[in-house]
């Protein structure tokens, strides 16, 4: 006889909640697929969490991040059908509503095989239809969390939209309060979580090439009950992982953060209330699920430690006694909505007026990564930087950009340097015109004494490139005829004798004038997804701007004779090096600036530039950590 059941993914608690797989109620194996007769009733309990594994890697600290970052105040679970999650139709779905509490302290990592527990909430029990089922269906589910009003777009049609159409679709919102900037504060509906696909097998030492990766959570038969009252006393849990949509940027100035420029004895501490920051290089589309490409799971960098060698997946199983798979791994990269074109972007070149973040201010943006061949400044992410290196304004001169000059004497000084040359071919020639003069308002045998003046004159600040326009020109001064001042006439004489050498003079190449209105200088740091850790780089000097040399195509360096290599090709050995990658929290601490920048917001959009070219002739020194919220620490020096 066939039997009436009930399944329970049972919520032990919302966002970070105890999933458990304990008295599992046994039950007659069912003649076919579920034994669930369609039409009839059952029950589920939803428990959801976010997956609590120790830390996997050197540049990783576990982070529960705020409150308000984990509150949730609405949600869907969406119920799919099929032989697996990719051909699995859409059958259902219902809203979460309920009243989430904070537990008083964090449970310990590790305990009852939970780690960072920082949410928990009411068991969550739902009525649903059964559906009708074939005998090799499996049922699945997948969550979206704080999308009231449903503000992500996300739409499912019965019986048509399939698992792997509903995880491809765009993303509408990720839950700040200005989703076309592209950036901002956290909005009132709270920040968008949705499933997040784990791999089967571990990454670090040893490869995953065999793992598959699992966005849905297959739901067991053994957790079906007969009536609410089990399904809401059962222990037995079907735990759904979330992530957030977001990515988390937080740029903090350290208390010692100085500009020590050429020449400088010391350092000049500066003030974080001179420093502000913004985002720059923006995404505004999504990818409704963070996408994982089953083909970068065995990548690896060869100068990475051992233990990090296969950096896509993580090495340590999160809830690893509870999990349906079990075990169940970290991935920590993604293909974004723009990877291969990496087309879209915003804020490309940041406005004055765009940078307004102060240090320790938190911003959300939208994750943006591209493949192996687009690490370039055009495409990747970053924080612009704006500091007050100087009390007032001052100018740089071409080919000494980290040279502050203070005054205008500052710079005629400099100009006539690189005017030695020209300034002292045309004394000579003004002395021998003089000398031979026979004008008669200079009397013979009169000793003719002068100054050639060199003057700078400014023309008008260009505010959008920060050039300073000039002009040169020589010109007589204190001259004496006779050992007396001379006179009007006398110098009209002197001047027309000089000819052309008296008046404007070519402007020396390469020595174009910038100016830093109220001491501000500009500056950009590219954020860092594996980074220096688990996609080591070292370039050779000719390198500079040469795409090949720096990724070269089979990921061999040669420095000073000696090859070195990174991996099999390219993507092996840095895809992920740059980026950002959601429900990573990227913390930049800047500590040092020992160059000065740019006059304005450099624009990036047409640069070709490789992410890691040879380093300027003014850098940004940042720390920068990652955590997962993932969070991402970055030590940044100008």
């Amino acid at each position: 006889m066939k039997k009436f059941y009930l399944f329970a993914l049972a919520v032990a608690g919302l966002l970070f909640g105890a999933c458990t797989s304990e008295s599992v109620k046994e039950v007659a194996e069912p003649e076919t697929g579920y034994g669930l007769i369609p039409g009839e009733s059952s029950w589920l309990a939803v428990g959801i969490a976010m997956p609590g594994d120790p830390i996997t890697r050197a540049n990783e600290d576990l982070n529960d991040g705020t409150a308000d970052e984990y509150a949730v105040k609405s949600g869907t679970l969406y119920l799919f059908k099929g032989a697996n999650e990719d051909a699995a139709t859409f059958f259902q779905s219902f809203p979460i509503n309920t009243t989430f509490e904070n537990e008083t302290a964090d449970e310990p990592v590790g305990a009852s095989g939970i780690g960072n527990i920082t949410s928990t909430s009411q068991r969550i029990v739902q009525e649903i239809k059964n559906p009708e089922l074939g005998i090799t269906d499996k049922l699945y589910a997948y969550v979206i969390l704080n999308d009231e009003g449903n503000a992500t777009g996300i739409t499912a049609t019965v019986g048509s939209t399939t698992g792997a159409d509903f995880k491809k679709q765009q993303l509408k919102a990720i839950g700040i309060a200005s989703e076309a900037a592209g950036y901002g504060a956290m909005g009132a509906k709270g920040l968008v979580m949705t499933s997040v696909p784990i791999a089967t097998v571990a990454g670090g030492e040893t490869t995953p090439a065999d793992a598959e990766i699992l966005t849905f959570t297959e739901i067991n038969k053994e957790a079906i009950y007969k009536t609410k009252e089990e399904a809401t006393a059962a222990t037995s849990a079907v735990c759904i992982y979330v992530e957030r949509a977001a990515v988390k940027v937080e740029v903090t100035v350290a208390d010692d953060f100085a500009v020590q420029l050429d020449g400088d004895d010391t350092p000049t501490t500066i003030a974080a209330e001179d420093v502000k920051w913004a985002l720059g290089n923006l995404n505004v589309a999504y990818y409704n699920t963070r996408q994982i490409d089953k083909t970068w799971l065995p990548y690896y960098n060869m100068q990475a430690i051992p233990s990090l060698k296969y950096r896509m997946v993580g090495r340590t199983p999160f809830f690893p006694d509870t999990h349906t798979p079990n075990p169940a791994y970290r991935t920590y990269f993604g293909t974004d909505i723009n990877f291969d074109g990496n087309t879209g972007l915003i804020n490309a070149e940041l406005a004055d007026a765009q940078y307004t973040h102060a240090s320790k201010e938190v911003v959300y943006t939208y994750e943006n990564t591209f493949d192996a061949e687009s690490q370039v400044y055009k495409n990747t992410t970053y924080v612009g930087v704006k500091a007050k290196i100087n009390d007032g304004d001052f100018f740089t001169i071409q080919g000494q950009p980290n040279t502050m000059l203070k005054t205008n004497a500052d710079i005629v000084a400099v100009v006539k340097t690189r005017l030695r040359d020209v300034i002292n071919q045309k004394i000579l020639a003004i002395n021998a015109a003089i000398k031979a003069s026979t004008d008669p308002d200079i009397p013979a045998g009169s000793e003719v004494t002068y100054d050639v003046t060199v003057t700078v004159t400014e023309g008008t600040f260009d505010a959008t490139t920060g050039k300073l326009p000039y002009t040169v020109t020589l010109g007589l001064a204190n001259v004496k005829v006779g050992g007396a001042d001379a006179t009007t006439a006398q110098v009209t004489a002197l001047e027309t004798l000089a000819g052309a050498n008296i008046g404007e003079v070519a402007n020396p190449e390469n020595s174009e004038l910038y100016k830093y209105v109220g001491g501000i200088s500009y500056y950009a740091t590219r954020i860092q997804h594996f980074g220096d850790v688990e996609t080591p780089w070292n370039a050779p000097a000719e390198a500079y701007n040469h795409y090949d040399l720096v990724y070269p195509a089979n990921a061999t360096q040669t420095i000073d004779g000696t090859a070195t290599q990174y991996g099999t090709d390219r993507a092996n050995a840095w895809l992920g090096r740059w980026g950002v990658v959601r429900n990573n929290w990227y913390s930049l601490t800047l500590k040092k600036i020992s160059g000065i920048g740019s006059p304005v917001p450099e624009d990036f959009s047409g640069n070709e530039t490789p992410d890691d070219n040879p380093p300027t002739s003014y850098f940004i020194t940042a720390e920068v950590h990652i955590l997962p919220w993932v969070k991402r620490t970055q030590e940044v020096n100008f």
